[in-house]
């Protein structure tokens, strides 16, 4: 299996619109983890030579071929936020078809888009730790993690600064402590010592997209699993006693929760 960790400065935040919202969009106040795949997915695709249109197919290889998939913040705080964006609006109102020259003030709209700036508690530029465990069969490297430009919209530009490969240490059927987001299964929940003082998130499990089905029609449909984290300044670790199926992946000194390879 080949474990990847890497850092990734973003230039000012993201923008990752909650599905099944109305034009006004809030963002995700943190990145859905099926958000960071589709970030590697682009990379890869990029290296492999395919086209945009298979985007869907190379994220569900991908997660087919995943066994862990999660991040923390070293140094960030997020704060969502709404404001108007003056943009064009592609519609049809009375038999005319917009945009128009006839009608240049209906032409345009101003929703509210969502966006998630991320404060620095450090001075530092606002870092993301990825962790990530692919099965061996997965032809993914530490390039295409390197090549990672965005995480979310094409507004949410981040830079790579630091990408760490090396085989992890397996940890079965043992109590671990990690400080990464954790998807809380049924099991994982059971076994969870404490779930005080986390900050709680609804998003796809990362293994959904194994079927293939794409993420907007889960979350439309509310195939959604909470998530803990804990984030900047004062870190806490959630301490889970790993159930069967599960097991957890050490990198160094980093410690994350994913699936049995």
């Amino acid at each position: 299996m080949k474990g990847f960790l890497a850092d990734v400065e973003f230039m000012w935040g993201f923008q990752s619109g909650i599905i099944g919202m109305s034009k006004s969009t809030p963002s995700f106040l943190l990145p859905p983890p099926s958000t960071v795949l589709g970030a590697i997915a682009e990379a890869y695709a990029r290296r492999k030579g395919l086209s945009e249109s298979r985007s869907p197919t190379t994220i569900c290889y991908l997660a087919k071929n995943l066994l862990v998939l999660t991040y923390k913040f070293l140094n960030a705080v997020p704060l969502s936020y709404q404001d108007l964006s003056r943009v064009i609006a592609v519609r049809v109102s009375g038999k005319i078809k917009y945009p128009s020259a006839q009608d240049p003030h209906g032409s345009f709209d101003a929703p509210a888009r969502g966006k998630t700036i991320l404060s620095t508690v450090d001075e530092k530029p606002p870092t993301l730790r990825i962790f990530a465990v692919f099965k061996d069969s997965a032809d993914v490297t530490a390039h295409d993690l390197w090549r990672v430009r965005r995480i979310g919209t094409k507004e949410s530009l981040v830079s790579v600064v630091d990408v760490i490969e090396e085989e992890p240490k397996i940890l079965k059927h043992e109590v671990v402590e990690t400080d990464y987001l954790l998807p809380l299964t049924p099991e994982i929940e059971q076994s969870l010592s404490d779930k005080s003082d986390f900050l709680e998130l609804e998003f796809i499990p990362i293994y959904n997209l194994t079927s293939c089905e794409p993420p907007i029609k889960q979350y439309l449909e509310g195939r959604t699993l909470k998530h803990i984290i804990s984030l900047p300044p004062t870190i806490k670790k959630a301490r889970v006693k790993l159930p069967t199926r599960y097991a957890g992946y050490k990198i160094r000194e980093e410690v994350a929760v994913g699936i049995e390879g």
